[in-house]
């Protein structure tokens, strides 16, 4: 108990210089001033993130990992980083981003959209007025996970951009056709039409948005990203495994629709709620997570000069002695 007391005394000294030394310059109060916004954000930012997780969706995990990359690759790089001097012009064009955003940011809290737009402009501002743009340039990776994780939800502008490129419930009536297919192997007399899987005469049930499949691609694809950055893949074998993330999310939703529509026809509201819900969006998660882990731990160990790169001494005799 008193090493934890202690502790907290340490603590709150260390902020008390932190927040002495940040109102000390110009530039202090003005990062103090976008982080107090962040805050204000964060208390909204966070419940979204929650209960998305809460309803079934695999958003957090990825929302997590996405965080500790990006705080992982600032930290590494902290030395280069504060190397980084910003102009005179660059600073100007930081407070002004920062003191914008924040002036607007209580007029913006009818929605959370507009919170996080003013947030990525708050951020840029104080990486431009401490670093100049070149940290964009030298930093691309925490600067794709700050936008990936400033929307609580990061499947919604991948959405947005599928439903401009493809046809209004294109996704649905083919989930729904695929679903239909699929019953009518296990000897179902089930039918597609439109968005609708059909089981005659007992009923039917609607393929919507949320079921499409396409969140939980985005999801599966993020995450392949995440783990091609962690285990140091080539681009092209980062890209491979995101398609394998995408194929096997929409192949898993197949049967997940087809569980979905026999739930409602035949075993009543009860069981289709568990199913579509909570706890069954989580176990079809958990169960395509854990096949996708280990086809791309299969995919990494084949990647060439794995043994290599292991043995330090194999790798220097064949730079040495090349044939």
């Amino acid at each position: 108990m008193n090493n934890i007391k202690g502790h907290l005394i340490k603590f709150r000294r260390w902020s008390l210089a932190c927040l002495q030394a940040a109102l000390a310059t110009w530039h202090g109060y003005m990062i103090l001033l976008g982080l107090t916004a962040g805050l204000i954000y964060l208390v909204a930012w966070a419940p979204r993130v929650v209960t998305r997780a809460a309803q079934g969706s695999a958003g957090f995990p990825l929302v997590v990992g996405c965080l500790a990359i990006g705080f992982h690759q600032l930290w590494k790089h902290r030395q280069r980083i504060a190397q980084l001097k910003a102009s005179e012009a660059d600073r100007a064009m930081g407070y002004l981003m920062i003191g914008g955003a924040v002036v607007l940011f209580p007029f913006c809290r009818f929605a959370i959209w507009p919170q996080a737009m003013l947030w990525v402009v708050i951020l840029a501002g104080i990486a431009i007025s401490s670093w100049g743009p070149r940290f964009f340039v030298h930093y691309r990776l925490p600067v794709m996970m700050a936008l990936l994780t400033a929307y609580p939800q990061p499947a919604v502008f991948g959405r947005t951009v599928w439903a401009v490129l493809t046809p209004s419930g294109w996704l649905e009536r083919a989930m729904a056709q695929a679903g239909a297919f699929g019953l009518r192997l296990m000897g179902q007399p089930a039918v597609a039409q439109a968005h609708f899987v059909i089981l005659p005469p007992r009923g039917s049930v609607a393929v919507g948005e949320p079921c499409n499949g396409f969140s939980m691609a985005l999801t599966i694809a993020a995450t392949g990203l995440i783990m091609g950055i962690l285990y140091q893949q080539k681009w092209h074998r980062i890209v491979l495994m995101m398609a394998m993330g995408i194929g096997l999310a929409f192949l898993f939703n197949v049967p997940r629709i087809m569980l979905l529509a026999y739930a409602s026809v035949y075993w009543g509201k009860a069981v289709f709620d568990f199913w579509h819900n909570t706890w069954g969006a989580q176990i079809f998660s958990a169960v395509l997570f854990t096949v996708y882990y280990y086809g791309v731990m299969a995919l990494i160990k084949k990647r060439p000069l794995a043994r290599a790169t292991a043995n330090p001494v194999a790798l220097s005799a064949a730079v040495k002695h090349p044939d």
